[in-house]
């Protein structure tokens, strides 16, 4: 991979997992709630109603989960090439359940076992995403350029957006 590339693909995967801490951990209230009851959460984001009488089909919450992980599943393939599709899913299960205990331990937002369905999803998919890569670019060297053009084509805007709401904010 050209040097100029990968230092931008550093970049960006130190940058997602530095928004993920922060947005898991930091950026919460401090609450200590609990859901067990699968599909209970899911539910009362579908067909939200926005105050305005207006319905949304599905609230942010949703998405967020789902884009939040798709970067992991990607890189758990990136870096771990002999992992099996069970193990990689593993992986990411057990990235969401520590994720959901860490902020039930310190009252850092709200446990939700929806929320480990919905970022297991979003693993899945940045699963498939490598898997498609791999399948047109075949050669490891080919699927990391391509994975560093990728990171920089969404994590630049990302991270631009990110300073841009901090400075208004």
């Amino acid at each position: 991979m050209k040097k100029g590339l990968g230092i931008i693909y550093w970049f960006i995967l130190l940058f997602y997992l530095f928004l993920l801490i922060d947005i898991v951990f930091f950026s919460r209230d401090s609450l200590r709630s609990v859901n067990l009851v699968p599909f209970n959460s899911i539910k009362e984001y579908i067909m939200v109603d926005n105050g305005f009488g207006e319905y949304r089909l599905v609230d942010m919450n949703i998405w967020g989960n789902v884009l939040m992980f798709i970067p992991l599943g990607i890189y758990n393939l990136v870096y771990g090439k002999n992992l099996s599709l069970t193990k990689c899913v593993l992986l990411i299960i057990g990235a969401s359940v520590f994720i959901e205990s860490t902020q039930f331990i310190f009252a850092r937002g709200a446990t939700d076992i929806d929320d480990v369905f919905l970022n297991t999803l979003g693993g899945v998919i940045g699963i498939g995403i490598y898997k498609i890569f791999a399948k047109i670019f075949k050669t490891d060297e080919k699927i990391k350029m391509a994975m560093a053009i990728l990171s920089m084509i969404v994590g630049i805007p990302i991270l631009l957006l990110v300073i841009i709401l901090g400075v208004v904010n």
